[in-house]
């Protein structure tokens, strides 16, 4: 999800995107649990379907649990209209997907 369908962004300005997956079991069994065991995943692919990888120097990727995952990157001006996904895998199938584009002003 987002917390802002637009945000005001420039070229040079560092950007934080955050993807975090909610799970509602009447068993009281926590998400990062639950995950693990159903072998469900997050992660960022580019516009390009390409996985973003954590040696990349340009993305700096955390992920603090199982079920919460952050992009931080600094905009470069051909960045405008740019487009970096959060998928939520499950095996080699995705499973459901939130699509950041970032239109430089």
């Amino acid at each position: 999800s987002s917390s802002s369908s637009q945000t005001e962004i420039s070229a040079g300005s560092s950007v934080t995107l955050s993807c975090q997956l909610y799970s509602y079991s009447s068993a009281g069994v926590s998400c990062d649990d639950w995950i693990h065991y159903e072998g469900i995943g997050l992660l960022w692919v580019n516009q390009a379907g390409d996985k973003l990888k954590i040696s990349d120097s340009r993305y700096q990727i955390s992920a603090p649990g199982h079920c919460i995952i952050t992009l931080t990157t600094t905009l470069l001006n051909e960045d405008d209209n740019r487009e970096w996904r959060c998928e939520v895998t499950q095996g080699d199938q995705v499973k459901t997907s939130v699509t950041y584009t970032v239109k430089i002003s």
